[in-house]
């Protein structure tokens, strides 16, 4: 028996450069939409006074391989020195069901995910942004940066959490990485107010600011609340946007964000507008206005962890 790959975070980071990400992620879509995957809805459980769990399986019709994701999340360990979120993904081979890889999956999870906020960005964003808002400092908000500038001419970058020590952390590492002015805001409303184009990435239970904070024209990229009880958005932003999200079965099923302004009654499952593969394969479908605010609301899925592990064993 073959010996099982470890690949570690360093190793996903040096494989995946910006440009490559995109590519896998707008591929996952295509494959998804065009019903190609073996994707069941992800199982997640909590337990009493601990940490939240999920499973992510996929198999993409035609690979060599299948890939499950257990994802652990306690947002209180940031407190503590513990990551608040920690992932692995395990592959199989599809044939046989022998396991070939155990990959660290945190970056692998940000960066998929930036990628997956670049391509919504891409379609949905004004086409001359000033500026990109980020909301977190962790690793999805670091990697949100190369993805939007990627597809978008940003004049700055204007980040905010709740940490001073970890804005001026993201401040000082996003500035070696880009020519792009990197500031840190004052509040977080200052940031939902300038921002042309704004990045959610926290694991805050509770909405992060007041949706009438946010300009119209602004394009939002939700990814950071990850439970059926946390959001990051209020109803309000809800309500006002032009709705997109990464699965419709999955965003009415585990989203908070969207699951609590069902349950308000305040919008209906109608208010959902489309499935970014739907807009990858037609970016027709939806016509959006100078003033109106769009959103991408996304809690992953498990068919882009399975594109981007299968691309990591066949490279690495």
């Amino acid at each position: 028996m073959r010996p099982i790959l470890s690949i570690s975070e360093a190793e996903v980071g040096q494989a995946l450069t910006v440009r490559k990400s995109i590519q896998l992620a707008r591929q996952a879509y295509v494959k998804r939409e065009r019903e190609l995957v073996l994707e069941p809805l992800r199982t997640w459980f909590t337990i009493p006074g601990g940490a939240s769990f999920y499973f992510m399986p996929a198999h993409v019709i035609g690979l060599r391989t299948v890939s499950v994701k257990v994802v652990s999340v306690k947002p209180g360990n940031g407190n503590r020195s513990v990551p608040s979120t920690s992932a692995t993904i395990y592959v199989f081979d599809s044939k046989t069901g022998s396991p070939l890889a155990r990959i660290e999956g945190e970056n692998l999870t940000a960066i998929r995910t930036a990628a997956s906020s670049a391509l919504a960005t891409d379609i949905l964003a004004l086409k001359e942004p000033d500026t990109l808002g980020i909301i977190g400092t962790g690793k999805q908000a670091r990697a949100h940066v190369p993805a939007i500038v990627e597809v978008r001419n940003v004049s700055r970058v204007l980040v905010y959490s709740r940490s001073q020590a970890h804005r001026a952390a993201f401040v000082r590492s996003v500035s070696k990485n880009t020519n792009i002015p990197v500031s840190a805001a004052i509040s977080v409303e200052e940031v939902a107010r300038k921002s042309d184009v704004l990045v959610l990435a926290t694991s805050s239970p509770i909405p992060l600011f007041k949706g009438s904070s946010v300009s119209r024209g602004t394009h939002v990229n939700a990814i950071g609340a990850a439970l059926p009880s946390s959001r990051e958005m209020d109803t309000t932003l809800v309500k006002r946007s032009v709705l997109v999200v990464d699965s419709v079965e999955q965003a009415v099923a585990t989203y908070g964000d969207i699951m609590i302004p069902l349950k308000e009654r305040a919008i209906t499952r109608s208010h959902i507008r489309t499935e970014i593969g739907e807009l990858i394969l037609d970016p027709s479908l939806l016509k959006r206005g100078q003033n109106d605010i769009t959103v991408f609301k996304a809690g992953g899925l498990a068919v882009l962890d399975a594109i981007f592990a299968d691309y990591l064993v066949s490279r690495l």
